[in-house]
């Protein structure tokens, strides 16, 4: 009878009130109505923008419900607040500053204020605009309409949850007396993904608002992610390339979470110890800002000094706990935050190893350990040392590539005239011209010139052959590809009627995931090649004939598949296979001579 009634209480406590939340004693999942009221607004006030998710039969109802109060004053709040918002990572700072705002007040239509510490009598104003909408428009009535349609993402995100929870994984690190978690989630606009806190009478709640899909921080590679993310830096397009796989949905999002109560449990230390032991790591940021200007002008976590150890602390830990239910994972993940510029991170992944470890033994909480590893970092990644372990740690990748461009002042896209089909070389040409169309886009937020020039390989000077180059197409089509073969890590090769990609093993170490509907995986780097008529490609190299200038290869079996990635500019992948069903990416250094 006692198991039967513990039974009873566990499915109460774990049953949602409603269809949009999630919860269970210690913790809470939402599809946040504030966050959703904001973006509704927010909707109203842009339309379909560089943030809103084209939800196609929820955006119509919306236009339906909410179509006579474009002109509202909260309507009206937004379109000023976000006035002096210039550029998209502008935009996107301001937006998820508010959503972080509203979350701090009850839901509608009431919005009263739970949290006071933190008061802003402009961020008021819009708060006092967005209830008086909620109650002119019975914002709820229609939210509740809808709870069917945030189930659907609801469900991946307690599913989740529920593969690595909170309450039971942060118990041996972290005081769970009077502490909740909540995680809030908008439905409709991809809001930057933050750290959520706030103190309720002698309760304390840590968790997360807004979403994951940051694209240039953890690129979507599944159909579901990819359905929700946008890019909300430049908004170009997203290639599509994905595979359906729910248990890396859960994953990606589990990345997220941990990421953010990474924060939660180290910001208030490594703020206490800023002045001292913190800014004297500017030197970090720095040597990643060195190498790649353009990433420190675009993104917000380049905007203030030495963020980036905050976000590498936050980085450290959700890897931490990752490694607890898919290693492979957590090492996939690892490598992109190096390609991104954390080359310290394999230092940081010890020292939570370390003091988890003392944690427990010595039953402390993890912060208390915060300034040793503060210390540790600093023994171990001396400033003399900075750039030379980030050339050996830091993968090459289309994105280091592009970026480089901005310290060269210029990019030649190289397309191929070689194949007999003549018409292929206009189909290569044009995809050139695509790929120039995203970088002039790209480009557009560093303040300097950048000359794009689009030329074919027979028009290739010398001189030319040693700046960065993007070519476009295989060894058949493209002259340049033939002649830079042997230096890449893959190669096309004629078998039996049948264009095979295949790997070069003479290339060097390379760290290989492969991607497929079951799971990812790391496998030996010449475990698989690819005969597939959709396989195509994307990869960087440094320029074998500069080495501090990059090459970029996208190529395919034929010409169409070679278009699959015509934006290149948010890999992180040293190089990446598709073959409509499995996706395989690579990671490589490539550190100068010099270094």
């Amino acid at each position: 009878m006692k198991k039967v009634l513990a039974f009873l209480i566990f499915v109460i406590l774990s049953s949602p009130a409603y269809a949009y939340q999630y919860q269970t004693d210690k913790v809470l999942i939402e599809i946040n109505p504030n966050e959703e009221l904001l973006s509704i607004v927010y909707y109203l006030a842009f339309g379909v923008d560089e943030f809103v998710i084209y939800r196609h039969n929820y955006i119509q109802d919306i236009d339906v419900y909410f179509g006579k109060y474009k002109n509202h004053e909260a309507v009206q709040a937004l379109k000023q607040y976000f006035s002096d918002a210039k550029t998209i990572p502008q935009r996107d700072y301001k937006l998820f500053v508010l959503d972080a705002y509203v979350l701090q007040f009850s839901n509608p239509p009431e919005m009263k204020r739970i949290y006071t510490e933190w008061q802003d009598s402009d961020l008021d104003k819009i708060v006092d605009a967005l209830r008086k909408f909620a109650q002119d428009t019975n914002f709820m009535e229609f939210f509740k309409a809808h709870e069917s349609y945030y189930e659907q993402d609801l469900e991946v995100y307690i599913s989740a949850i529920q593969s690595l929870p909170p309450d039971d994984f942060m118990k041996p690190y972290m005081n769970l007396t009077n502490v909740r978690f909540e995680f809030h989630l908008p439905y409709l606009v991809c809001i930057h993904g933050h750290s959520f806190y706030r103190e309720e009478n002698v309760t304390q709640i840590y968790g997360s608002g807004g979403i994951p899909p940051l694209v240039r921080r953890t690129p979507p590679r599944t159909l579901w992610s990819l359905e929700r993310a946008k890019d909300t830096i430049f908004g170009l397009p997203l290639n599509a390339v994905y595979v359906n796989n729910r248990k890396f949905d859960k994953l990606w999002i589990l990345d997220f979470i941990y990421h953010e109560l990474g924060h939660d449990i180290t910001n208030e230390k490594l703020d206490e110890y800023y002045g001292y032991k913190v800014k004297p790591l500017h030197y970090l940021e720095d040597t990643i800002e060195e190498d790649m200007p353009y990433l420190a002008t675009y993104d917000i976590h380049f905007w203030f000094d030495t963020m980036m150890i905050y976000e590498s602390f936050a980085d450290g830990w959700a890897y931490f706990a990752l490694s607890h239910i898919d290693r492979d994972y957590a090492e996939w993940n690892l490598q992109m935050q190096k390609a991104w510029g954390e080359f310290w991170q394999d230092y940081m992944i010890e020292l939570y190893q370390k003091y988890t470890a003392l944690s427990i033994k010595e039953n402390k909480t993890l912060e208390e350990y915060v300034y040793k590893m503060l210390d540790e970092l600093a023994e171990k990644v001396p400033p003399e040392k900075a750039k030379e372990i980030y050339e050996k740690n830091v993968p090459v990748t289309p994105l280091r590539a592009l970026d480089d461009v901005v310290k060269e002042g210029e990019v030649i896209i190289v397309y191929g005239t070689q194949n007999p089909d003549k018409s292929g070389s206009e189909y290569d040409k044009g995809t050139a011209e695509l790929v120039k169309s995203y970088l002039k886009t790209f480009y557009s937020q560093w303040p300097g010139n950048i000359k794009t020039e689009i030329k074919a390989d027979v028009n290739l000077t010398n001189e030319d052959l040693e700046k960065d180059l993007i070519l476009i197409g295989g060894p058949v089509s493209n002259k340049v590809v033939q002649q830079l073969g042997e230096y890449f890590p893959l190669k096309f090769v004629f078998k039996n009627g049948t264009w095979v990609l295949e790997k070069n093993p003479e290339f060097g170490s390379v760290r290989t995931f492969l991607m497929t509907s079951g799971g990812i995986e790391e496998i030996p780097f010449t475990e698989l090649s690819y005969s597939s008529p959709q396989t195509s490609l994307l990869l960087a190299i440094r320029n074998p004939h500069r080495e501090d200038n990059y090459v970029i290869w996208i190529a395919g079996v034929d010409r169409y598949s070679t278009r699959r990635y015509r934006n290149p500019t948010y890999y992180l992948v040293s190089y990446e296979i598709y073959d409509g069903e499995k996706i395989e990416g690579g990671f490589y250094v490539q550190p100068l001579l010099s270094s």
